[in-house]
């Protein structure tokens, strides 16, 4: 159970969230209702693209997310570790236990967090712009590389449960880095700064050769918790992009895994 002091930052954290998505969100509908704009069935799925984390109107959407989802689960066990609590809490449950809960609850908060934005930019859409609909072969979803179905419902409702586990994964792969940081305002911006630099290499190398282009294609962050919204080199994902999802969860959560049961080990170490 989190405290009731945590629980009025995580809805504090929200509310922050949902006004930052309001903003988005409203500015990407009034850019695109240009004079003689006619609203159809790909109107909803396409400003629903638009306004996703790497989308053409996610502007400071995506610095907001990385800064606030990725941290939000897990910033009090971190504050515990970091303000010498450790011990208090490590004689009640144990280490691993500590571990299992701080998961369990970042990546259900991270997961919820992704969820509810989600949801509520298509009551916004719906209310804003354009009606839900879906075709069962949009023609704008065509145009892309890297989409899960050319169905615009089974794109949005896989999109959606795709990105949500994303980033509860990422969340955790955070709290893993975050164990190793000391200083507590240094792990507050490492969603964004791990973030923006899992985005940064891998699209460096990932245009040098075929081999390079399938790694950086798992371990882009745009592919966990964003699927198909980058067409990195203006490529498809080698094997599909739900391959690639797949494989860059399990990269992400085993990688969180090694860092958690290498600290686990030091700590018992006395190190």
């Amino acid at each position: 159970m989190l405290s009731k002091r945590t629980n009025k930052i995580i809805v504090l954290a929200l509310l922050a969230y949902l006004i930052l998505i309001t903003y988005t969100v409203l500015s990407a509908i009034k850019a695109e209702m240009r004079p003689g704009i006619t609203i159809d069935a790909e109107s909803f799925i396409y400003m629903f693209e638009l306004v996703q984390p790497f989308g053409v109107y996610d502007g400071f959407l995506l610095t907001g997310t990385l800064l606030i989802l990725p941290i939000i689960g897990s910033f009090v066990p971190i504050f515990v570790k970091n303000n010498n609590d450790l011990n208090n809490v490590v004689q009640r449950i144990g280490y691993g236990n500590f571990l299992k809960k701080s998961v369990c609850q970042t990546f259900i908060v991270g997961l919820g967090f992704s969820f509810i934005s989600q949801i509520y930019e298509i009551i916004l859409i719906n209310w804003n712009y354009a009606p839900i609909a879906f075709s069962n072969d949009s023609f704008y979803l065509a145009q892309h590389f890297n989409t899960f179905s050319n169905n615009s419902f089974i794109q949005l409702l896989t999109y959606i449960v795709t990105s949500s586990i994303g980033w509860g994964i990422f969340s955790v792969f955070i709290f893993a880095c975050g164990l190793y940081i000391k200083k507590n305002p240094l792990f507050i911006v490492s969603g964004a700064v791990l973030g923006l630099i899992l985005l940064l290499l891998p699209t460096l190398y990932g245009m040098m050769n075929y081999f390079l282009h399938a790694v950086a294609n798992v371990t882009e962050i745009s592919t966990l918790i964003a699927p198909g919204m980058i067409d990195l080199a203006s490529q498809k994902a080698p094997g599909g992009i739900m391959i690639i999802w797949i494989i860059s969860a399990i990269l992400y959560a085993l990688i969180a895994w090694i860092l958690m049961m290498t600290w686990q080990k030091k700590q018992l170490r006395g190190k």
